[in-house]
């Protein structure tokens, strides 16, 4: 499940009044996606301003961690009840499966409108891994969830693109920097260095290549929104946000107050931040970061 609180968080709010507001949410999650009926309209639900002036869903579900083969019905099962905000990552493999799920959903009708209406935004979190941290690996791995997220229908696709963690760290158990990096195919070990050589500023040139990204689409993608190939109408993905996940307060201070030209408009950690690092809450609502929770 996906949850999101608001942008602006109080600092003197007690841990009980955060778990009020996320228990808002979630039980906004359970009866209004969850639970809708199959013949009723979709719930109305609630957004957030992002401070580009985006308004993004507060509420959406993730496929990362699904098996391959249920995520079709999962997600023709939460668009039919009206989710609009849905979490990947690159590194889940799954961006292309989510792509070909909504373009059926959408063929089928039950998305709304007629050959040619445009049909409701979605808004779709993926992440580039830490295989891909350094300039010119970001810029490969964006293109490539990029090229992955492309839909044959008429329905814009916000991508809010992040970087899922800030280094690779041989001290948590299931990352394997060396294993990982060997296992990268050719291309990616050609176009840039091994991040995990460099884990101290690694994410900061792969914050450059977002940002330049992010400021090429938000010029290029206002005027153009259907790109054509071959026969069929192929809806381009755009990067309408970028963001970090799973970043500490020094890696957050680090990037922020480090020059960077586009501050990060999303931050995407687990719910329990909320409680136990108000430090770094405080933080992400002093320079207007939306705090995207998981659980």
């Amino acid at each position: 499940m996906l949850l999101s609180n608001r942008p602006i968080m109080m600092s003197v709010m007690r841990s009980t009044q955060r778990l009020f507001l996320l228990s808002l949410i979630t039980a906004f999650f359970d009866f209004g996606i969850c639970r809708a009926e199959e013949d009723s309209l979709p719930p109305s639900q609630p957004e957030v301003v992002l401070r580009s002036g985006l308004k993004i869903p507060l509420v959406g579900f993730g496929i990362g961690n699904l098996p391959h083969e249920s995520i079709p019905q999962v997600v023709d099962d939460q668009l039919r009840a009206g989710a609009r905000l849905i979490d990947t990552a690159y590194a889940s493999n799954n961006e292309q499966i989510l792509a070909d799920a909504i373009s059926k959903f959408d063929a089928s009708g039950e998305g709304g409108g007629g050959t040619d209406e445009e049909l409701e935004p979605l808004h779709v979190v993926t992440k580039v891994w830490y295989t891909h941290l350094g300039y010119k690996r970001t810029r490969l791995s964006i293109q490539e969830s990029l090229n992955n997220l492309q839909v044959t229908s008429n329905r814009p696709i916000h991508v809010h693109m992040l970087l899922h963690w800030p280094r690779c760290d041989d001290e948590i158990p299931w990352m394997n920097c060396e294993e990982e990096e060997n296992n990268l195919p050719q291309l990616v070990k050609d176009i840039g260095p091994p991040p995990h050589l460099d884990k101290a500023d690694a994410f900061l040139e792969s914050w450059r290549a977002m940002e330049d990204v992010y400021l090429d689409h938000s010029q290029k993608f206002t005027r153009l929104g259907k790109l054509r190939r071959g026969q069929s109408d192929v809806r381009q993905p755009f990067v309408s946000s970028i963001g970090v996940s799973n970043f500490g307060l020094e890696d957050m201070k680090k990037l922020v107050d480090g020059g960077s030209h586009v501050p990060p408009q999303i931050y995407q950690g687990n719910s329990w931040l909320v409680f136990h690092d108000p430090f770094l809450m405080d933080f992400l609502e002093e320079h207007r970061i939306f705090f995207q929770a998981f659980n």
